[in-house]
């Protein structure tokens, strides 16, 4: 188990070492916008980035996720095979929707008066997820044949390009909100450049009707689990618009990226997550190694929540190009950046629990669950956002992916039971929210100063009961100590 651990550990490591610079180049962006871009342009972009996720699923449509089970890395006809039926469907289906998109650019520069953009920029726009699918594929073959280093480098580029084409969009060039749209999709057409000798090399010129019928009875049921993750992740800024305006939806948009801290540890994990299981689930005692992730996953969780919300107002008064690295104009909203750290973890719960259904082959429980998550996040959004504005969104979402991971719980104990060890993850839930809510509210009261200290404190408690309690079994401590050389 914990060599399997160790893979896992590596593969996550080099994911995320390139995914959080990535990311963070990414979320560097949020104070540019903040300075450069109107708080209703951070709105505008905000939608229309939203949508485009929305997009990106139905483009898709499954088939990504088929592709990953039906992939055999020990038979490379059977591979070709799948990965030729998922990518010729993928750009069928995306090349026929981009061209009804251009197609109507008028219609829809109409439904989006604030972007003041002509129908060119919508086309130009229509391209970046008809980009993005062409790579669906051959990333996911990165990720089944363990080439992590490499998918990481192709990421980070497209990364830092597609940074680097905004700064020279918006800062130098001034082209304002159009210079977002741009910049991204330049940097989508890199990444797709890069793959055609991969989609060339495993691309073959024959239809196996049966294997295409299994992966798309595979892949179908995930498509409505996938449409209704998006709706949790981005689908109250178009409900915020439509209730109240774009400036909420800027201001709520930008305090809910500052949770990119727990988002990258979530996506991170997943990344390297799928194809472990995937992988290992034949072995003896996959089900125990399953449930110490779980643990090791929410106590790395629990401490990144510490550090994000505790410290969140020293960060937001950084200098920045333009001001502050966040705006003053936007700090009315970093009251839901807990709320949204939280809603971040129960995500990554949900990743855990998930991976039974993916090995059993028993997709449509995802969308059992994760459909019911999603209503309820539309109907709390619509119930709570005209009472409590920005909060009623946040909570909604927090309370939506609970229930995604609740429900997900109940039907994976039927379906692939998991004795996960729930004794050390309540103790670690229970040690983190003794420790961030009373200073949460005492430490405004203290001064700048003594705020801080006391937040170093807290953190220092979190990590000394780990150590000194009876938290970690034996055989951890050792490795603990061989990690930190104290032996």
């Amino acid at each position: 188990m914990a060599g399997k651990i160790k893979s896992l550990a590596g593969d996550t490591i080099i994911y995320g070492g390139f995914t959080i610079v990535g990311r963070f180049l990414t979320f560097m962006l949020t104070p540019l916008y903040t300075n450069f871009l109107s708080v209703p342009e951070n709105g505008a972009v905000k939608e229309i980035f939203s949508i485009l996720a929305f997009i990106n699923i139905l483009f898709s449509f499954g088939m990504e996720s088929a592709f990953f089970r039906f992939y055999s890395k020990d038979d490379i006809s059977q591979s070709r095979k799948a990965f030729t039926l998922a990518f010729g469907f993928i750009f069928s289906l995306s090349l026929t929707a981009t061209l009804l998109f251009i197609f109507n650019s008028n219609g829809i520069v109409k439904m989006f008066p604030s972007l003041k953009a002509d129908p060119s920029s919508i086309r130009l726009v229509a391209f970046i997820p008809f980009l993005d699918a062409l790579t669906m594929v051959p990333f996911a073959l990165l990720r089944l044949q363990r080439q992590a280093r490499k998918f990481a480098y192709i990421r980070l580029f497209m990364i830092i390009l597609a940074v680097a084409l905004n700064f020279l969009f918006i800062v130098i060039l001034k082209y304002g909100i159009n210079g977002v749209f741009m910049a991204q999709a330049l940097s989508s057409l890199a990444g797709a450049v890069y793959f055609l000798p991969t989609i060339r090399n495993y691309l073959l010129f024959k239809f196996d009707k049966k294997l295409f019928k299994e992966m798309l009875l595979f892949g179908l049921p995930t498509l409505p689990a996938n449409f209704s993750a998006i709706i949790l992740q981005v689908g109250d800024r178009p409900i915020l618009k439509f209730l109240t305006n774009e400036a909420n939806v800027g201001i709520y948009s930008v305090n809910y990226s500052l949770g990119i801290v727990m988002m990258l540890v979530v996506s991170v994990f997943d990344y390297a997550w799928k194809p472990f299981y995937l992988t290992n689930f034949t072995e003896s005692d996959a089900k125990k190694t399953y449930a110490r992730v779980f643990t090791y996953f929410t106590l790395v969780c629990s401490f990144i929540f510490l550090i994000s919300s505790l410290f969140l107002r020293e960060i937001v008064k950084f200098p920045f190009i333009g001001g502050k690295f966040i705006n003053p104009q936007y700090w009315t909203g970093l009251g839901i950046v807990p709320i949204i750290l939280g809603a971040y973890y129960f995500n990554g719960v949900y990743l855990n629990f998930a991976a039974g259904f993916n090995i059993e082959k028993k997709t449509k429980y995802l969308a059992y669950t994760v459909g019911l998550a999603s209503v309820i996040n539309v109907i709390l959004n619509f119930l709570l956002i005209p009472i409590y504005g920005i909060w009623g969104a946040a909570w909604a979402t927090f309370v939506a992916y609970f229930i995604s991971a609740v429900l997900i719980f109940y039907y994976q104990r039927k379906v692939y039971p998991i004795n996960y060890e729930w004794k050390r993850i309540i103790s670690i839930i229970s040690l983190a929210s003794l420790i961030y809510f009373p200073i949460y509210y005492i430490s405004p009261a203290m001064g700048a100063i003594n705020g801080i200290l006391l937040k170093l404190f807290g953190m220092i408690v979190f990590i000394m009961y780990l150590i000194i309690s009876d938290f970690f079994d034996k055989d951890e401590k050792q490795k603990l100590a061989r990690l930190f050389k104290l032996k």
